[in-house]
């Protein structure tokens, strides 16, 4: 059976059995032999099928008793059941299309199977008996009848975590949140965690919104799916377990080699561990209403809760894990064309009827989507007067669009353009060939340049006294040449015929072949010492993404030049590594000038750059975070510079923390590369699939007479390859030092 992602209606036999559910005459049977509960439901506003409820008790010795009850849909769908078989075709509730295709008919998955406000439901229920340091002292399981006290919603329980009252709900919230805050402190997982930028859940999505109530509910039911997990490991019991293993048994090993790698996280039948959630063995027992994993453990439990044998066996959860898995990898991609197809419609449906007025009201970031919108499909000149009024605002990615896309031959008479970037953002959309050919002319003291885009260039040189003044305006005039369709070949354009103008790269290859040859290098794990000789003569006109290659992807440590522009490189690695820049610049307390930190997904220079100009401060420290990335010298935590009255002692002074240096990963790939020079066999090979905005690599190698393969997920397809690089030594044990 192939998994399918294609919405699917129900049949008449599943909504004839759904409607055959009588909810009150179970209830009637099992009410003797179930205890009733009550407690509380948090979800999202819209949420309507409740699958989890909470409730807290404060014991009388101090501790804590946290009582977690999960609908019990096991006792509404018999196993092989017609639902049965057709939730397992359909894994899980697809909430992407319209309207939601749920896992079970409704009629179970939002009335007889839901947590309804003051309704009672059957139910599954955990008492945890936790102290005030967040250990589990002891945990019974039973099978109840759940009364919910109250339905609340995220944004509720958030403003009540905020400003609490004396409530009694609001202070049961407040005891359990302190709870899940110490349940959380105790992993050391890179997923499940609080940040700064929001709560990164067990799958490593980022939740902005709500996050303190989003981390409150998740670790009760991380806390709910581990106890789960380590009973039925302790038991020898198979089941659907979660797992996200690298093949390091020991697990402070495996975070620490491993955690910062995107490693897929899958279903087995095996207790293996999950090295995202920090924990040695995991699953998922709580959504059994919208996941049909939840709902084979439910019965696996509840059997072992009876003392009866499991209802399925080894073999038959391994068919199931398999077919999930192979779901959740083309959900995965389906999702992600069906979101981009939804995001065009929902735009179309924003922007293609807007008035002037609404126009005016937009935000910069709307207006900035509306201008895209409007450039593919050549509506923008209708909206530039719009454009002209927000022209201080206008993100470089904007210039693209009315430059390349739109092609509209209009505001190149600002000032301070900055035409290099955006030709960098065109090269990597388009994959236009950037290249600039500077000259000194010794006559006037003048920086002579050009810049062609694939091989076309402008008639005409810029001519500066300033190298980058010159560069930059070289790069507008060949934008300007691009729109105007005004561009030449090499060659046919003038130049300067002054015979004492230097050209700086004579050489026998051509500037745009010599990168070409760099990047093949680099790629290849190539890069000798003549070459890097080479590159050194060549170093005026090597291009953002050259040194990009040289220093993010080669990791070759040297070549800092101050002429270089670091803050082009770093802009060209965010496109690619998809990393957050940010420079964090202010005037000197003390000096003429200024400081400025360069930030990369928030971590930076122990010291900042300073210097009297803005713009030069701005350079050297993007410069100086490149040295310090190669160092492995990068901080979160910089010395910062203050005024005299408010600077502080020597012994104030706040250091960077040895602990808080990133993880700066070595080049798997250069070593299994190495790995195959020394051992005489063939080098691996590689294939990648996008899936949503990440990369999979697949890597395999013939070795020991048999083929080894592994498989990595990174943001970029350089990321993916280093993943599954690494995974393969760790996986396959290779015998390399690293």
């Amino acid at each position: 059976m192939k998994p399918s992602i294609t919405p699917r209606k129900f049949r008449s036999e599943h909504i004839n059995q759904a409607s055959n559910v009588n909810l009150e005459e179970i209830m009637t049977i099992v009410s003797q032999q179930r205890p009733c509960v009550f407690g509380i439901t948090i979800d999202d506003a819209t949420t309507v099928d409740r699958d989890d409820a909470i409730w807290m008790i404060e014991l009388d010795n101090g501790q804590f008793e946290l009582q977690v009850s999960i609908t019990d849909v096991g006792a509404l769908i018999t196993k092989d059941s017609p639902i049965d078989k057709e939730a397992l075709k359909r894994v899980v509730t697809l909430y992407h299309t319209k309207p939601p295709t749920p896992m079970l008919p409704i009629n179970i998955s939002t009335n007889l199977g839901s947590l309804e406000e003051d309704e009672e439901r059957l139910a599954i229920t955990f008492f945890f008996t936790i102290d005030n340091k967040g250990n589990i002292v002891s945990f019974e399981i039973k099978e109840t009848i759940f009364k919910n006290l109250r339905a609340f919603s995220y944004e509720e329980v958030e403003n009540i975590l905020n400003n609490p009252t004396p409530e009694n709900h609001d202070q049961l919230l407040v005891k359990i949140q302190t709870i899940a805050q110490i349940l959380a402190s105790k992993r050391k997982g890179k997923s499940g965690i609080l940040t700064k930028d929001g709560y990164i859940d067990e799958d490593g999505n980022l939740i902005a919104d709500n996050v303190n109530t989003h981390q409150l509910i998740a670790e009760v039911m991380i806390l709910t799916n581990t106890t789960i997990a380590n009973l039925l490991a302790q038991q020898k019991i198979p089941a659907l377990f979660r797992t996200q293993d690298v093949g390091i048994k020991d697990l402070n090993k495996a975070i620490k080699e491993m955690g910062h790698c995107l490693v897929p996280a899958i279903y087995s039948p095996c207790p293996l561990q999950h090295v995202g959630l920090a924990l040695d063995t995991y699953c998922h027992f709580t959504s059994p209403l919208r996941r049909f994993v939840d709902l084979v453990n439910h019965r696996i439990i509840k059997a072992l809760i009876r003392g009866v044998s499991s209802p399925y066996h080894r073999n038959e959860l391994q068919s199931i894990a398999d077919y999930i898995n192979d779901f959740h990898c083309q959900y995965k991609e389906d999702k992600s064309h069906h979101l981009r197809m939804r995001r065009k419609e929902d735009i179309a449906k924003k922007y293609n009827q807007i008035s002037d007025n609404e126009i005016k009201e937009l935000s910069t970031e709307d207006f900035s989507e509306l201008l895209e919108y409007f450039a593919y499909r050549n509506r923008l000149p209708k909206i530039l007067a719009h454009v002209k009024e927000r022209v201080n605002d206008l993100s470089l990615k904007d210039f693209y669009f009315i430059w390349f896309v739109a092609k509209i031959n209009d505001l190149f008479y600002l000032e301070n353009i900055d035409g290099i970037s955006i030709l960098l953002i065109a090269s990597q959309i388009e994959n236009i060939t950037v290249d600039y050919d500077i000259k000194y002319n010794r006559k006037n003291k003048t920086y002579q340049a050009k810049c062609s885009l694939n091989g076309l260039t402008t008639p005409d040189f810029a001519e500066n006294v300033k190298k980058m003044v010159a560069k930059q305006t070289s790069a507008v005039m060949a934008i300007w040449g691009y729109v105007t369709h005004g561009l030449v070949k090499k060659g046919n354009s003038d130049a300067s015929d002054d015979s004492s103008s230097q050209d700086i790269n004579k050489n026998t290859v051509k500037e745009e072949n010599f990168s070409a040859l760099l990047h093949q290098a680099i790629e290849e794990n190539s890069l000798t010492n003549d070459f890097l000789k080479e590159v050194e003569k060549r170093i005026d006109s090597l291009q953002p993404k050259d040194f990009y290659k040289l220093w993010f992807v080669a990791r070759v440590n040297r070549f800092f030049e101050p002429s270089i522009d670091a803050v082009s490189v770093l802009l060209v690695r965010s496109q690619l590594d998809h990393v957050k820049v940010k420079y964090v610049i202010e005037s000197h307390p003390r000096e003429s000038g200024y400081f400025s930190f360069c930030y990369v997904d928030g971590f930076t220079t122990p010291q900042p750059a300073v210097n009297p100009k803005k713009s030069k401060a701005k350079q050297q420290s993007a410069l100086a975070y490149i040295k310090a990335f190669l160092n492995d010298e990068l901080t979160n935590n910089p010395t910062l510079i203050t005024s005299e009255e408010n600077s502080p002692t020597d012994s104030q002074v706040t250091q960077p923390s040895s602990d808080t240096k990133p993880i700066v990963e070595k080049n798997y790939v250069s070593l299994i590369h190495d790995f195959c020079q020394i051992n005489q066999i063939d080098f691996p090979e590689h294939k990648y699939l996008k899936i949503d905005s990440f990369f999979q690599c697949f890597i395999s190698l013939y070795y020991k007479d048999k083929v080894i393969q592994s498989v990595g997920y990174g943001r970029s397809k350089k990321d993916a390859k280093q993943c599954a690089s690494h995974i393969m030594i760790v996986q396959h044990h290779l015998d390399i030092t690293v």
